[in-house]
């Protein structure tokens, strides 16, 4: 084999039988240097790593959101009382499950994915931080009705009235055919005894969503409040008449129906509402007063 052949197999890093690798010409070191850039290049991905975690949980804590804590779930509602306020999941807008610390998005973005996580709050009856996160979104929209109308409920469930309100008349002053506001408005004007005010909230809800049956109860009731009987029992009947498993107003029926001296009409309510719900007491209650009555009347 030619001399000069022989060196540049040596110079390439193949070995060539019956020769030793030259010593000195930098073949033992290169195999001696690649685990050491391997060792720097693993080393500085580490450290970027480590500095975007810890970048990442900055943003976190800047970001000013509540931190969860446990609240105790919201009273229950009275059966038989005015229904209380449900809440939506917001307009078709809301993109459920967005994380609220999103800093790349718009204001509208980070608002709707605020609202989004106080709606999980509101449900889980955390009303505290559920308040703080509708209350935050506002300050990204001010005028999101949907964030006004879900703050209203969760200040009412905190029996913030008056907070809970001035919520609801933002939000129909942003927009003034929102249904569901009128009907919780609605609602607290009758807890306040504010009947007539109530009444007309209720009527322009019923006129911009008439198949709402628990809007026809609420307005039942307020009108019962009011000793308004007759007009009572007539939204009471399209209440059950829209939603035949509607407990609370086949209940308001059967009351409405004994103030007018209907008793069997009355004992037919109650057994309606206690065949959907056996364990409602105030049902039971009025059917044995009901039964009592119509045995005195047969004597």
């Amino acid at each position: 084999m030619k001399p000069g052949r022989k060196r540049r197999a040596a110079r390439s890093g193949i070995p060539v039988h019956g020769s030793r690798e030259p010593h000195g010409d930098g073949t033992r070191a290169r195999h001696l240097i690649w685990p050491v850039w391997l060792l720097i290049i693993l080393g500085t991905i580490s450290v970027v790593a480590f500095g975007f975690i810890a970048f990442n949980k900055s943003r976190q804590q800047a970001s000013g959101l509540p931190q969860a804590k446990p609240t105790g779930p919201s009273a229950a509602n009275t059966p038989g009382s005015v229904s209380s306020a449900s809440f939506n999941s917001t307009s078709s807008t809301n993109h459920v499950g967005h994380s609220a610390d999103e800093g790349d998005g718009t204001d509208t973005e980070k608002a709707v994915g605020l609202i989004s996580l106080g709606n999980e709050r509101l449900r889980e009856g955390r009303l505290d931080e559920a308040i703080a996160y509708f209350s935050h979104s506002l300050l990204h929209e001010p005028g999101a009705e949907d964030a006004h109308y879900n703050l209203g409920i969760a200040l009412a469930r905190a029996g913030r009235t008056e907070d809970a309100i001035q919520h609801y008349l933002e939000a129909l002053r942003i927009l003034p055919d929102y249904a569901e506001v009128h009907n919780n408005l609605g609602n607290l004007l009758v807890k306040q005894g504010k009947f007539d005010e109530a009444i007309e909230h209720f009527k322009q809800s019923i006129e911009l969503n008439p198949e709402s049956s628990s809007t026809y109860n609420n307005l039942g009731t307020a009108l019962a409040r009011q000793g308004k009987v007759s007009e009572a029992t007539v939204q009471f009947a399209k209440a059950v008449q829209l939603l035949p498993s509607y407990v609370d107003a086949h209940y308001n029926l059967g009351n409405a129906y004994i103030a007018q001296g209907r008793v069997e009409e009355a004992i037919s309510e109650y057994k309606e509402a206690l065949k959907l719900q056996p364990d409602f007491r105030p049902a039971m209650t009025a059917l044995g007063k009901a039964r009592q009555k119509a045995s005195e009347v047969r004597k």
